[in-house]
């Protein structure tokens, strides 16, 4: 069975795995380090896995007027530990922008932070009404998941 990892490195972020399709998808939140990276080692391990591709949302190169310089650094940090992790269990992946996989989702424009992440979270619901786990930390997973697996870029 293949799975897709996608991944959303944000402080309160978490990853959803698609096991062979998005009828059968598993939300976590990125927990303690340890935690992922034990994670990972399972579904490596796993003896009904073939194969693992993963997505990781791309994080702003630099702090700006919506992100503060701290919360940059830790959205970097984060996002290097789960690319070494990726890397150390040789999981291939691709980091992908936060406007290429928000493409097509309404309401959008103009909203920041909170407001935002419940417009996603609202797009996600829609989307998934059956998926358990569902939270304003796994939403945008579940979505990096979605718009990747039906474009065919993982």
């Amino acid at each position: 069975m293949k799975l897709s990892i996608a991944i959303d490195p944000g402080k309160s972020g978490g990853y959803a795995i698609a096991w062979g399709s998005l009828r059968n998808i598993h939300l976590h939140n990125l927990g303690e380090d340890f935690e992922f990276v034990e994670h990972m080692q399972d579904l490596k391990d796993h003896p009904d896995v073939t194969s693992i591709e993963a997505v990781v949302e791309l994080v702003p190169p630099f702090a700006g007027k919506m992100i503060p310089s701290s919360t940059s650094f830790k959205l970097g940090k984060s996002c290097g530990y789960l690319e070494g992790v990726l890397r150390m269990g040789e999981i291939p992946y691709k980091l992908v922008r936060p406007q290429e996989w928000q493409k097509g989702l309404s309401g959008l424009s103009g909203l920041t932070s909170g407001k935002r992440k419940k417009v996603l979270m609202n797009h996600a619901k829609r989307l998934y009404p059956s998926v358990k786990g569902l939270t304003l930390k796994t939403a945008d997973a579940l979505l990096i998941s979605h718009l990747m697996r039906s474009e065919r870029q993982v």
